[in-house]
């Protein structure tokens, strides 16, 4: 029977991998206190914590949800950067690991899928959220702002008619 430790992290764990959009795993192993400090304020930053995971806890809980092929990158000594924007967490993963040239991203869970390395990496070079919803609303208001354009021009003309036949007038007086 498992400690009631065991049983206590399991549980929380749960939790937590549950209530998660996003979990990007990344190889612990390297690491010193100042990259430990430096990759959780990372990860507060783009809305998320970090954890160092229990590797056989959190393998039994990802098989418990339901996830398959996790056990590929919970080898060693991990810490998940969990929270509910995948793009911004990989953005910080991706930086650190640039500029420590540690902390390699193992792979995740991203709504409810599995992912490798690759698919974090490729989830780093998207745009931001704020990014994409400003993109998305300049497609949406470019038809409007054309249609403002247009109708602007059919009540502009006449105007300008009749101001140019008012000051023709006043030239003439």
């Amino acid at each position: 029977m498992p400690s009631l430790l065991n049983q206590l992290i399991y549980k929380e764990t749960r939790k937590v991998f549950e209530e998660s959009a996003a979990i990007i795993v990344l190889d612990y192993n390297t690491f010193n206190q100042d990259d430990a400090l430096n990759i959780r304020a990372a990860a507060v930053k783009a809305g998320g914590t970090a954890r160092v995971v229990k590797n056989s806890i959190a393998t039994i809980v990802l098989k418990d949800l339901g996830y398959e092929g996790c056990e590929s990158f919970l080898n060693g000594p991990c810490l998940a950067l969990i929270g509910e924007d995948p793009v911004g967490l990989a953005k910080a993963a991706a930086e650190f690991e640039k500029k420590r040239k540690r902390g390699a991203a193992l792979g995740g869970i991203v709504d409810k899928m599995v992912i490798s390395a690759d698919d974090v990496k490729a989830l780093s070079k998207l745009p931001s959220k704020e990014v994409l919803v400003g993109m998305l609303v300049n497609v949406v208001a470019a038809p409007l702002r054309g249609l403002v354009t247009v109708l602007g021009g059919n009540i502009r003309g006449p105007a300008q008619v009749l101001n140019a036949i008012k000051e023709n007038k006043e030239k003439v007086a």
